[in-house]
């Protein structure tokens, strides 16, 4: 009897021993599960800020963990995206686990990044497996069966037009369709964009499209194809238009976007009022190019994303860690002294409450700034500014990054403005160049 309850005294004390090391292990492995999870959503908040770099250097780090490498994969392949890297960042996709809770968010930037590289049978199969809407499957089989063609082998140079409104809103003499047009230059838009009866009177065909964005507006969108686009001596064919439901009554205007300027090396000279294009991997006409604008330079990180959403590293006042869009097609015209005053710079109510702007100046909608706005290591002073309608905290995401607000032409104005899509840099020019 006394070896039988030795023997249990003995089992007591086994189990007892297992129960603890259980017990280690089980606290071991859920502080090592909530270490990463604070790193990953360390990383997100970081990303979200708009500190890419910070962002990627944890991604790292929850790859090397392993159970946490789709998390930072996720930001890896946004990072490449980002930065124009689509190959590095479809290899990077490649690799992710489909079980990831968040691998649907990537459909949409893995299809973007197949346009990017003109894989258009790629983006198209991709948007049938994971279930996309019929108006994305009919664009993607538009876009394939029409491949767009740039020609242009030298450098060119297209002075601005004198439109009413070319001081606020550059235009340009061009041949769409073949038809003499004036269109208007906004880098928030992507190849071109008219209302859908001048689309229709251009012999364009439009399809269906969805809801886009007008500035923070949801509108109605059409898709079609100009046959032909020449802009000095730089000729498109098969190009994309969108006809948007905003434009319904503004048949004579017509814009181009950043997909146009994203096939060159493109200068807007505005102290000259000049357009300088020329071919984006000639490294002799890039020297010809640069030459004809001012020595002084101040070079400027950008990323872009979707198809033309560029964002930069910008400011208002003491806050200099906010993110921009760069969209120079703001037109808030408004009467002051020496005439007509242009907003430079928009962003909801909260958000100028929050940088120390008065809830009485911010209800009038329009205001002088009393704080200067900045583009990287760029101030200006001075400017008008406009407070969105919408109530809340920032202008919106682009690629999960959280958008401040969307800085315009009354800035950019004061500057040759470079955009290097090879190298993802802004060049400004401060000094006028005759």
């Amino acid at each position: 009897m006394n070896r039988i309850l030795k023997h249990f005294r003995y089992f007591h004390l086994f189990a007892a021993l297992v129960l603890i090391i259980v017990f280690i292990n089980d606290a071991s492995g859920s502080s090592a599960s909530t270490d990463l999870d604070a790193l990953e959503a360390k990383a997100w908040k970081a990303w979200q800020n708009g500190d890419i770099s910070q962002a990627v250097e944890i991604a790292v780090k929850l790859v090397e963990a392993k159970s946490s490498a789709p998390a930072g994969q996720h930001i890896m392949f946004l990072k490449a995206f980002v930065t124009g890297k689509y190959e590095e960042a479809l290899g990077i996709y490649k690799k992710i686990d489909p079980a990831y809770p968040k691998y649907a968010e990537l459909d949409n930037v893995v299809i973007n990044a197949f346009r990017h590289l003109g894989r258009f049978p790629e983006a198209e199969k991709l948007a049938h497996s994971r279930g996309k809407e019929k108006h994305v499957l009919e664009l993607l089989k538009m876009l394939k069966e029409n491949p767009l063609k740039v020609t242009l082998d030298k450098l060119t140079v297209i002075p601005f037009a004198k439109g009413q409104l070319h001081e606020f809103f550059p235009d340009f003499e061009v041949i769409l369709n073949g038809e003499r047009v004036t269109v208007h230059i906004d880098t928030g838009g992507t190849f071109l964009h008219m209302a859908p009866a001048r689309a229709e009177k251009l012999g364009i065909k439009l399809i269906p499209g969805g809801k886009a964005k007008h500035g923070s507006r949801s509108v109605d969108i059409y898709h079609g194809i100009a046959k032909t686009f020449r802009i000095g001596d730089a000729l498109f064919e098969n190009v994309p238009v969108g006809a948007l439901s905003s434009l319904v009554g503004q048949e004579n205007f017509i814009i181009f976007g950043t997909s146009i300027l994203q096939q060159f090396l493109s200068t807007l000279d505005y102290a000259n009022k000049r357009l300088i294009l020329f071919p984006r991997d000639n490294s002799q006409l890039r020297k010809e190019h640069l030459a004809l604008l001012p020595a002084d330079e101040v070079k400027i990180p950008f990323y872009m994303a979707g198809d033309h959403y560029v964002f930069v590293r910008g400011g208002v006042g003491e806050h200099r860690d906010l993110n921009f869009f760069i969209d120079s097609g703001l037109v808030s015209l408004h009467p002051g002294k020496g005439g007509i005053r242009q907003a430079a710079f928009t962003a909801p109510p909260n958000s100028f409450i929050r940088w120390g702007f008065k809830p009485e100046e911010v209800e009038k909608k329009v205001f002088d700034s009393h704080l200067p706005l900045s583009l990287g290591p760029l101030e200006q002073e001075g400017h008008l500014v406009l407070a969105g309608k919408e109530e809340k905290d920032s202008w919106g995401k682009f690629a999960d990054v959280r958008i401040d607000g969307l800085l315009s032409h009354a800035f950019l104005k004061h500057y040759a403005w470079t955009i290097d899509f090879n190298k993802r840099i802004y060049i400004f020019s401060t000094q006028v160049k005759e």
